[in-house]
Order: C-alpha cells, then sequence, then structure tokens
C-alpha cells in the first residue's frame, strides 16, 4: 500500500461511512513527514479545507504532532451532532487559541516571544475524539498520524482577548469542568500532559512554516485535553467550562 493508497481508504472511510483495517506494518507511512502528506491529502480529497488543528505533546517539551481538521467539523458552541456520525465518541475539554493575523512561512524559526505576540485570543473547546480504524486504539501512531490523529470534531466557545488573560490566567492548571447529562467527567488530577498550552504554538508555527503552509487567522488551533478521554456511547449533553474562559456545550442528537 501506497501513502496514496491510505489517504484514499481515508477518505473513503470517511464519505462512506465505514470503518478501514489498519494498514499491515509494511503499509504504514514510513515517517511522520508522510503523515503528515496524507493529512493533506485527506482534506483535499475531501474537497474540504482546513478549519482548525489539534496539537499535542505527552509531556512538557516533549515531542509535538499536530493534525489539520476539515472545516466543516469545527463548529460553534452551542452545537448540535449527530451521534452516530462518528464511529466513537470520546470527549475532551481543551483550551484553543486563534492568531491574530496570518502568519506566513519563512527561512529562519519563529521565537517564543514573537509567536505569543500574534496569538489574538483564547477560546474554551471540545474535541470529539474518532478513528477511521476498525481495530483503534490498537494502531501504530504514524497511521493514527495520518488519520488526522485521531479527530472526529472540534467545537468551541467564545473568544476571549488573549491579551486580558495573558498575566493572570493558569494555563497549566485552570478550574475546569467537563460533564455529559450532568454528570460530571472531571478525573481527580487534571491537567494537560504538554503543561503550558502556549509552548505548543511556538512549534505549530515552525511545523507549518516547514510544511510551506500559511496559517490562517481564522483557524481554531486546540491544544490537548486537561481531562484526558472520555467515551460518551449515547446522546446526550456534554458542557464544558473552564474559569476566566467560559461555556462549551455540544448537544449529541
Amino acid at each position: 500500500m501506497t501513502p496514496q493508497d491510505l489517504a484514499h481508504r481515508l477518505i473513503e472511510a470517511r464519505r462512506q461511512h465505514r470503518p478501514i483495517d489498519a494498514p499491515a506494518p509494511d503499509s504504514l507511512p514510513p515517517d511522520a513527514a508522510t503523515a503528515y502528506a496524507i493529512q493533506q491529502a485527506v482534506i483535499a480529497g475531501l474537497g474540504d479545507s482546513t478549519g482548525a488543528w489539534k496539537i499535542g505533546a505527552p509531556s512538557p517539551g516533549g515531542a509535538a504532532a499536530g493534525a489539520p481538521i476539515p472545516a466543516s467539523l469545527v463548529l460553534p458552541s452551542p452545537a448540535r451532532i449527530a451521534h452516530d456520525g462518528f464511529f466513537r465518541v470520546l470527549v475532551e475539554l481543551e483550551i484553543a487559541f486563534r492568531f491574530a493575523e496570518p502568519i506566513e512561512p519563512r527561512g529562519r524559526a519563529y521565537a517564543r516571544d514573537e509567536v505569543l505576540s500574534k496569538v489574538g485570543v483564547v477560546l474554551p473547546a471540545i474535541e470529539i475524539v474518532d478513528s477511521r480504524f476498525s481495530e483503534w486504539p490498537n494502531i501504530a501512531p504514524l497511521a493514527q498520524l495520518a488519520d488526522a490523529q485521531n479527530n472526529g470534531a472540534l467545537v468551541s466557545g467564545h473568544p476571549v482577548a488573549y491579551a486580558g488573560l495573558a498575566r493572570g490566567f493558569d494555563f497549566v492548571s485552570p478550574e475546569l469542568e467537563l460533564s455529559f447529562d450532568g454528570e460530571s467527567l472531571v478525573p481527580e488530577a487534571t491537567g494537560n500532559p504538554a503543561g503550558d498550552p502556549r509552548e505548543l504554538l511556538v512549534w505549530f508555527v515552525n511545523h507549518c512554516a516547514a510544511m510551506g503552509i500559511t496559517i490562517e487567522r481564522d483557524w481554531t488551533l486546540t491544544t490537548g485535553s486537561y481531562v484526558g478521554a472520555h467515551a460518551v456511547d449515547r446522546p446526550g449533553i456534554v458542557r464544558g467550562h473552564i474559569d476566566g474562559l467560559g461555556e462549551v456545550e455540544i448537544e449529541l442528537i
């Protein structure tokens, strides 16, 4: 199987709403660059455009990864979404960002202070995690990366100006709540595996620059769950709240 074959299979899985088998070990993307190319090919093959990105890392300073999210799957809160439109539904409460201006690729790296000076707004967000592979989560990491890093959809709340939050807001351990039909999904310990999610923005800007991608100011950049991923096996209402940012809500119908 070639990378083009895997991209085609992922496109058809979405179009036909049929899960696919995982690629055999000798048919996996050979490296992250190929997986990122497959991500772009899937969005183009769907006739969609990029509306958001999900980015994350397993630990502070750890190797980051990301994936574009099709614009058709990026929704404002409150959102009504069909539960059976996914192969599985897991929900995560996250903090998302938008830049105040487009950021063009360039030859030299963007520095941290330069990137953060371009942040426009911060938003609460709920990511729906899904996979087009029937064997998920027992899927090779490069296959998951090719498959939009397991993204199903993204719903974001109202934007809050970053300039008013930068000094006083706790990006590492914010007060928050996530519930399904009124029952809390928040574990005893919360926190983003990457630590301060703003550090991921620096990686993201330079990742896009290396790929020759211009970052659009209306893209929503979500940066990893503070509460883990929670399976939701039936329709109902998912509500999230992050103190200082506000509410985000999904009605799964």
